[in-house]
């Protein structure tokens, strides 16, 4: 009687695990009861994405691409084709791979595809957030579309895009020249940690525009004790526990689980106090102020304020500035230095590519009659620099930051692929991005790092429609202005003053990518040169 009962236990699971579960959905992967397809997903710490050859000298003859993410992502697409289903846990995800697709569904039926399903219910069994959270990266309906809203106007009215914030942008950036200048005097520049110097940048970027000051040596140990907290954050989430804990929260009760979920815990409590602290400091301020005393909003902190107190809407409230502020930080820290320390790599490894960037840099101070390296590059200069705007695009194709990108939610049943399969309302769906920017159909040689791709026979930069860095849809990307602002600002400004090259030439920089949440560099340092107004 126990054998029979267990066979048919045993044979109704299977049936659940392996048709019913699936019914209805597109092909995919077979998962394995209660993780899914995980460990396919987990299974390679580092990818090796090689887009240079071993002698940074020589021109590349092939590349490899072996067991990544991002070619995971890409076999199953070719076994399932361009719309499947991968299992999370017990949640199903809907990936789709196809440009076409992706344009047919997030941005023709964008309103369907704008929920947001990112962390599941886990972020909600966390103490400092509890019941009570907003924001733009986890809410969806008319909280998100309210606040998103607020947050993009904001930004415009303190001149993100535009000169108004290109001026303190400009101001860091001339420092950080200054002080790669004094390291160079003083130790000759053979071996400059730049990574970390970049990351700091970044964050008093965003740190200037949330908060209204940047990271000086004042505030300097309040970044680093953010970035490492969110580093760990990303490093946990990423982890098979953390991916199970995302789609089973009850998990947290189990050991193993319960240590990763403490860990999540702790660190999010101390990334909310990091951000409430200038928060409350601002409203302290303001309560001994008039409101002709406060002048002009200073920062995105001051916007969010002043929309609290007119009291016309429920979704601004001091419980929800915190997770607001906190995901901008989270989204413009992170990415940005990132891919600025990509590139930077990128054109350790690829002299030529530098040498004609640097020369496009010289015909503009010739073209604009400038005296060596008084002014600065602004934006007004981009449409002048098509090979520069080139390389920054192509930085950000191969880098390609997220392994796994944002999940949707839909927010009514849909169908798909003309009507072929139904997913209801609430299912999870991926725009894949990397097998887009990855596609050989639509960038021949994907995995070579070649700028040139984005110019026309001109040499003037041209548009690719399908390279979207920043996602595409309602939920695109909400600083995409900002993080363009800061990557071409610091590239051409940066590369005006310097030539970076590998400390040594016969053992150069690793491109190979650490994969977490977003993908990370294994650390290295560089050689900087000072150019001068001779090699003009």
């Amino acid at each position: 009687m126990f054998l029979l009962l267990f066979f048919l236990f045993f044979t109704t699971l299977l049936f659940w695990n392996f048709v019913w579960k699936r019914k209805g959905l597109p092909p995919g992967p077979v998962p394995l009861p209660i993780f899914g397809n995980a460990f396919s997903m987990n299974k390679n710490s580092h990818l090796k994405h090689r887009e240079f050859p071993d002698c940074w000298l020589e021109p590349a003859s092939s590349h490899t691409h072996n067991g990544s993410l991002y070619e995971q992502f890409q076999i199953w697409a070719k076994e399932y084709g361009p719309v499947y289903t991968i299992w999370i846990g017990e949640d199903p995800t809907v990936i789709v791979t196809d440009y076409e697709i992706m344009r047919d569904l997030f941005i023709k039926e964008g309103d369907i595809y704008a929920g947001r399903n990112l962390m599941g219910n886990l972020f909600k069994k966390f103490s400092a957030v509890k019941d009570d959270y907003g924001g733009v990266l986890r809410t969806e309906g008319d909280p998100w579309k309210v606040v998103r809203r607020f947050g993009l106007q904001s930004m415009r009215n303190l001149g993100v895009g535009r000169a108004g914030l290109e001026k303190h942008l400009l101001e860091d950036m001339e420092r950080f020249i200054e002080q790669i200048k004094e390291e160079i005097s003083e130790n000759g520049g053979y071996n400059v940690n730049l990574q970390s110097k970049i990351e700091r940048l970044a964050g008093t970027t965003v740190n200037r525009v949330t908060f209204g000051y940047p990271f000086d040596d004042e505030h300097m140990s309040e970044f680093y004790e953010i970035k490492h907290h969110l580093e760990e954050q990303m490093c946990l989430l990423s982890s098979l526990t953390g991916l199970m804990l995302i789609t089973m929260p009850w998990l947290r009760h189990f050991p193993i689980f319960s240590q990763t979920f403490r860990k999540l815990d702790n660190n999010l409590t101390t990334c909310y106090e990091f951000i409430k602290r200038p928060i409350n400091k601002r409203i302290s301020e303001r309560e001994k102020q008039t409101p002709e005393e406060r002048g002009e909003p200073n920062d995105l902190v001051d916007y969010f304020l002043d929309q609290i107190e007119t009291g016309k809407d429920e979704y601004f409230s001091l419980k929800t500035i915190t997770p607001f502020c906190f995901d901008l930080f989270l989204a413009g820290q992170d990415t940005t230095s990132t891919t600025l320390n990509f590139l930077v790599l990128y054109l350790i490894l690829d002299q030529r590519v530098q040498s004609k960037m640097h020369e496009e840099l010289d015909r503009l101070e010739e073209e604009k009659g400038r005296n060596g390296f008084d002014n600065s590059v602004t934006q007004a200069d981009r449409g002048k620099l098509p090979f520069l705007n080139a390389v920054i695009n192509e930085t950000q194709r191969v880098c390609n930051l997220l392994p796994l990108n944002l999940t949707h939610r839909t927010m009514a049943d849909a169908q798909i692929l003309g009507g072929k399969y139904h997913l209801r309302k609430g299912i999870s769906i991926i725009p894949q991005i990397c097998c887009v920017l990855f596609d050989e159909k639509i960038f021949p040689n994907p995995l070579r790092f070649e700028p040139e791709r984005f110019l026309d026979d001109q040499g003037q930069l041209k548009r690719i429609e399908e390279f979207i860095p920043f996602s595409l849809g309602k939920r695109i990307c909400m600083g995409e202005s900002l993080a363009k602002t800061e990557l071409f600002l610091f590239t051409a400004n940066f590369f005006r003053h310097f030539q970076v090259l590998p400390v040594d030439p016969l053992h150069p920089p690793s491109s190979e990518k650490i994969k977490g949440f977003t993908v990370r560099l294994h650390h290295y340092n560089c050689r900087i040169i000072l150019r001068t107004k001779k090699e003009f």
